[in-house]
Formats: C-alpha cells, sequence, structure tokens
C-alpha cells in the first residue's frame, strides 16, 4: 500500500493544497527574512568575536532583536517543508521514507562540511535531528505530532543551550505542515493579527524589563544538566520569532507585499545556497574591512548590508535562468538519485510562485 494512502498517518490532500506543482510564497519570504537575521547573528559569531564567542558580549540591541529570534523561524519552516516534501513525494514513489532519509542525510552532509569552516551551523543539526526526530513523526496526525512538538519544545528549551528547542520547532512545523497550516495562511488574516499582538507584547514586555534592568527570576522546571537552561529568555526569543512572522505577514497584506515579496522570496528560494554563500562572503570580505572588534559597527553594519544586497540581486538574477539554485539543485539530484533539469527551458518557465517545493 502507498504512504499516501495511509490516512492514519498524514492528509495528503490537506498538505498539498490540491496541487502538487504550488510554492507557497509567503514561506518563501518567511525564509528570506530569516537568512537575513540569521545573518547579523553569524557574522557576530564567527567574525566578531571569533575567538572568543559569548552570547553577552553582543550588542544589547543584537541581542534582544537577534539572538535566536531567527533560528526558530528558520527551524520550523524547515519542519514544514518537510512535511510538504514527505506528501509529494509519496504522491512519487512507494517508498518516501526512504527518500527523505537520504534527503536528511545528504543535508547533514553539507552541513558537516559546511561546518570545517562555520562551526556551530546548524545543517548538521536539521540532518541528524531529522533522521532521530522527524522521520519517526511522519507516522503521526497533525494533531498528536503538535502535542508532541509541544512537549519536546518545552523539555528541550531547559535541558540544552542552543539547540535544545530545535527537535520541537521541527516537529511544530511538521506539525503545522500536517495541519494544512502554510496552504491557509491567506485565510487567517484575523488569527495572524491577534497573534502578532499576542506575541508581540510578551517579546516586548521581556525586552523591556531586560532594558530597565529589572532581576527577572531563573526559570526551570525540570532541572538538567549543571541546573538547566533558564526558561524565560528561550520563551522570549521564540516569542520574538513569532512576532515577527505574523508581522511580517501582516504586511504582506498590504501595497507592500510586492516589494517586500520580490526581495525576499527570491533569497527563500534559494536559501540553503544563500545560507551556505553567506559564510563564504563574511569570511573573504571581513579580513578586508579590518574587523576584529566589536566597536567596529562601522565595518561590521557594511559588511551585513553589502552581503544581503549582493544576495538578493543575486538570487533575483539566477532564478530568472535556472529553476533552483545550485545548492538546491544539488540537494534534490541527490534525493531523487536522477538526472533534474536545471536551466529553464521554455517548458519549465512557469511563475516561481508555481513551482514544486519537491
Amino acid at each position: 500500500m502507498r504512504d499516501s494512502q495511509l490516512t492514519n498517518s498524514y492528509d495528503s490532500r490537506r498538505i498539498s493544497g490540491g496541487s502538487h506543482n504550488v510554492r507557497i510564497d509567503e514561506l518563501d519570504v518567511l525564509r528570506g527574512f530569516a537568512l537575513c537575521g540569521i545573518l547579523v547573528v553569524n557574522i557576530y559569531q564567527q567574525v566578531v568575536f571569533a575567538e572568543a564567542y559569548r552570547p553577552a558580549d553582543m550588542p544589547l540591541g543584537v541581542q534582544l532583536l537577534f539572538y535566536e529570534r531567527f533560528l526558530p523561524i528558520f527551524a520550523v519552516l524547515f519542519g514544514v517543508g518537510f512535511g510538504i516534501f514527505f506528501a509529494r513525494a509519496a504522491a512519487r514513489t512507494d517508498r518516501p521514507r526512504l527518500v527523505l532519509a537520504r534527503r536528511l542525510l545528504v543535508l547533514f552532509v553539507m552541513g558537516a562540511v559546511h561546518f570545517a569552516f562555520h562551526p556551530g551551523e546548524v545543517l548538521t543539526a536539521y540532518g541528524a535531528l531529522g533522521l532521530v526526530v522527524l522521520l519517526p513523526m511522519s507516522y503521526l496526525r497533525g494533531r498528536t505530532a503538535l502535542v508532541v512538538a509541544i512537549v519536546l519544545l518545552f523539555l528541550g528549551s531547559q535541558l540544552i543551550l542552543g539547540y535544545g528547542p530545535i527537535p520541537g520547532l521541527l516537529t511544530l512545523g511538521y506539525a503545522l505542515a500536517m495541519l494544512g497550516a502554510p496552504e491557509a495562511l491567506a485565510a487567517r488574516t484575523g488569527r495572524i493579527a491577534v497573534g502578532f499582538g499576542v506575541f508581540g507584547c510578551l517579546a516586548g514586555l521581556y525586552a523591556y524589563l531586560d532594558l530597565t534592568g529589572v532581576d527577572l527570576p531563573y526559570v526551570n522546571l525540570i532541572g538538567g544538566p549543571g541546573g538547566g537552561v533558564d526558561l524565560l529568555p528561550v520563551a522570549a526569543a521564540i516569542a520574538t520569532a513569532l512576532a515577527y512572522c505574523c508581522g511580517l505577514l501582516l504586511l504582506l497584506r498590504t501595497p507592500a507585499a510586492a516589494a517586500i515579496t520580490a526581495v525576499f522570496a527570491p533569497m527563500g528560494r534559494m536559501a540553503l545556497t544563500n545560507y551556505l554563500t553567506q559564510t563564504a562572503l563574511f569570511l573573504l570580505i571581513s579580513p578586508l574591512l579590518g574587523i576584529d572588534d566589536g566597536a567596529d559597527v562601522t565595518q561590521i553594519v557594511g559588511l551585513t548590508v553589502t552581503i544581503l544586497i549582493v544576495q538578493a540581486v543575486w538570487s533575483t538574477l539566477w532564478l530568472r535562468s535556472f529553476r533552483y539554485g545550485p545548492a538546491e539543485w544539488l540537494w534534490r539530484r541527490l534525493t531523487w538519485w536522477q538526472s533534474t533539469p536545471l536551466r529553464r527551458t521554455h517548458q519549465h518557465a512557469v511563475p516561481p510562485a508555481q513551482q514544486a517545493d519537491s
């Protein structure tokens, strides 16, 4: 029996939205946006404080607005992409989980190579945790996966610093895909607005208390190695990430939508390529700018803005002639273990928003 017929695993009609050839623009915009924020933190980690990095060394504005505020977006979107890919793979093969395992293994290898130049990068974690966490989750319905996601998020956030929330965030993204949330974004403006208000208030309250020097309590309800991890900063980071997502989705319902999509969607469609090339760019350019201290604000801002402009422009230009980014094409080819056309032809010259994620 094909996996697409296993109704106790997922509802493929809900995930695919009735079509296997439709991309969801909002997801690409969110990916592109997340890449921009991640770059800011990576430059501080890998360039400014490369020798002895501590989050507390970052400027307060970077800590409150960027640090671990964009990683949750990236992780949830990876889980969403996993769910969408799973549904579409099940429509193409009798063994979609084998294809998914190969896809995750390829990502892990890419990440391992990237790790040699960028210690602390996330692709290895996504590949490994995808195999350990997401593949088993593929046997669960959306609501069950959502409950598991909340439990993993609650536990992991208090046990392991940095990577602890990732299993829960990946599972949350998968659960949202199973429940059809990506396809329903356009019809959920009211809920998105409420989410923006709630998460924005929570994030703003935490920032206000931190800026005014209020001594916040240490919260860890389960203990752990060395006393565990304080839950409040992690919760604040996730609330900020959700507020960013909701705010951006609301902007996509305004006249600014066309401009926002034009800038961020191409970057998001080439998220893997851009994530990898960000490392190459800041490692190559930063020595030329003489960045070696947090006081080099002008050079740091210049480096960040330059990389983002280059990637926004080149992503747009590349996708005019090619169907996928270079890394995305290689990832797809190794996933399916078959030849995949890269250059656009008249046959394949469809708008980016109508191209499949699989």
